[in-house]
């Protein structure tokens, strides 16, 4: 008897079990395929999480949440949706239609207005309407506008990184969950901090300089870069035109891409230090080697223009007045497969692996694919391209003695309470060329800054500057060939020459006017860069007894 009460409350619970899932059964089936928008359309948790802040060097916040509230309907709690319509419309400043028109939507869940201002909440709160609720959410908030904007890049409004630091480093700033399960707690109620390598300041200058660049000659772009060439920091990183990061959606794709990693240029000029430096490195050429330039120089079929009529020169002078000629003359003692390996020792026809999205390796083909005058070409900076990141760089190397350091832009990543997490320390990829190498390249551009060199503009009464201007024909990729009448102007700058505490490299997409070339157009901005920043880096000129010493409060 005992046994058959067992039996039957067994069977009971396994029948009330089976009903039980068979509910639920039901109501996931229900939910997966006829009520799927009330899955995809309820408030997201990560829009409550506050995403840590993006620093500079010197701890400034370039970006932040600000707390906010958004505006939510569930349309089936609503009776009167007239009313309760244009009430909404009054207070939010919005359309009393648009606003219907949502209400009358076939959905359980549907936004209003999203990261509305905070002196709305007040008046929607004391309404207390039906149906109608208010959703906490972070809003991302960019106190420099637009400086440093193709770095530090945007969060969408739905508090994920679409741009910049804040797409590669999405995951990181962003709270972290204690746990793996899922559930609505985190660690920390902020995300993790950023700090960059930038100097606020140093962009600052750098950005208000180019820019007078760009309203100067017309320019369509015009990008600078400020790099310490020890570590590889990257001190400054700018191209304009830019856009405010606090209202992005207003610019077209192609002025938010940060043109400084994503796109590559023919240097033209600024390439043949890379080129000496080879020919040095592997005692091919002497400063005192001499050549004849007559304006013009015969390779196969082809024939290499210069500037003017150097007559008989070295190849100090080479470098000094930019000399096509002499510079095809010594190319011509380098093996192909020699100057190829030299070339990808640089970093050139690779991504130089800086933490942001979109960066393009640039042209160096394999030697297999050259004509019989690409050696000469590459000389003169033509049929090979780099971004101006590679290319300072690659500068970078010649001015610390030979290395090739990793660019970095991010110091460290902390915790909301300080704790460093990870640290970016300074990363030597490789020895390029020899520290003799690298001491005479370094004496030969100081001449390039003097009355007798092509980059006169930028000397500067006291400092020992090097550098190199370039000014290259644009390649015409629908018809091949080049543009004619079109140019990319450079120009990249070591200070000081013995041993460089920064690598400036200015850079002008197709200035316009009369004067175009580099030693005209982008020379004078380094200059002005310089002049500026030199001081607070504590570089003084040489006839200077006075020591500056950075605020450090």
């Amino acid at each position: 008897m005992v046994e058959k009460k067992l039996s039957r409350r067994f069977k009971l619970i396994i029948i009330v079990i089976a009903f039980v899932f068979s509910i639920l059964v039901v109501r996931v089936i229900q939910l997966m395929f006829f009520q799927k928008e009330l899955l995809a359309s309820t408030p997201q948790m990560q829009n409550y999480r506050e995403r840590g802040f993006v620093l500079d060097r010197n701890r400034e916040k370039m970006a932040l949440s600000l707390e906010t509230y958004s505006v939510y309907a569930r349309p089936y709690e609503i009776e009167q949706k007239k009313l309760t319509a244009k009430k909404l419309a009054a207070i939010l400043n919005m359309k009393y239609q648009d606003i219907l028109k949502l209400l009358g939507r076939n959905s359980p869940f549907i936004w209003i207005a999203r990261q509305v201002d905070i002196k709305y909440i007040k008046a929607l709160e004391e309404l207390d309407l039906k149906g109608i609720y208010l959703e906490k959410e972070y809003k991302r908030y960019y106190p420099y506008g637009n400086l440093c904007s193709h770095v530090i890049g945007f969060s969408g409004i739905d508090n994920q990184g679409l741009e910049g630091i804040e797409y590669y480093f999405d995951d990181f700033l962003l709270p972290k969950r204690a746990d793996n399960k899922g559930i609505d707690y985190f660690t920390y109620s902020r995300g993790y901090t950023v700090v960059l390598t930038i100097d606020n300041y140093i962009q600052e200058i750098v950005e208000e300089e180019i820019e007078r660049a760009r309203e100067r000659t017309g320019a369509r772009l015009v990008t600078g870069a400020v790099m310490d060439p020890s570590t590889g920091e990257i001190l400054a990183l700018a191209n304009k035109p830019d856009y405010d990061l606090n209202n992005f959606s207003k610019y077209s794709d192609s002025i938010k891409r940060n043109k400084t990693i994503t796109d590559s240029f023919e240097p033209g000029s600024t390439f043949k230090i890379f080129i000496a430096a080879a020919l040095i490195d592997n005692s091919l050429i002497s400063e005192k080697d001499t050549f004849y330039c007559n304006g013009w120089i015969d390779v196969g079929d082809l024939v290499i223009h210069d500037t003017g009529v150097h007559g008989r020169i070295n190849f100090r002078q080479v470098l000094e007045r930019s000399c096509n000629v002499g510079m095809v003359s010594s190319v011509k003692r380098i093996d192909t497969t020699q100057l190829y390996e030299k070339l990808r020792d640089f970093g050139f026809g690779t991504p130089t692996g800086i933490n942001l999205p979109g960066e393009a390796k640039g042209i160096l083909r394999n030697p297999g694919d050259w004509s019989g005058v690409s050696k000469y070409a590459i000389a003169i900076g033509q049929e090979v391209s780099a971004t101006p990141l590679q290319l300072i760089a690659a500068a970078s190397a010649l001015a610390n003695g030979g290395d090739l350091m990793q660019p970095r832009i991010i110091k460290q990543i902390e915790k909301p309470d300080g704790t460093i997490i990870k640290s970016y320390t300074p990363m030597k990829i490789r020895s390029v060329i020899s520290k003799e190498t690298s001491e005479l390249i370094l004496s030969i551009l100081k001449g390039v800054i003097t009355e007798r060199g092509t980059g006169y503009k930028a000397y500067i009464d006291g400092y020992e500057i090097g550098g190199k201007t370039g000014t290259a024909q644009i390649a015409d990729i629908e018809n091949g060939g080049y543009l004619a009448g079109q140019f990319y102007s450079s120009f990249v700058g070591f200070i000081p020459v013995p041993k460089p505490r920064i690598v400036v490299l200015v850079t002008l997409d197709r200035p316009r006017g009369e004067v175009y070339g580099g030693g005209q157009t982008a020379a004078p901005v380094f200059k002005n860069i310089v002049e500026r920043i030199a001081p607070y880096l504590n570089i003084l000129p040489s006839f200077s007894d006075i020591y500056v010493l950075k605020d450090e409060l």
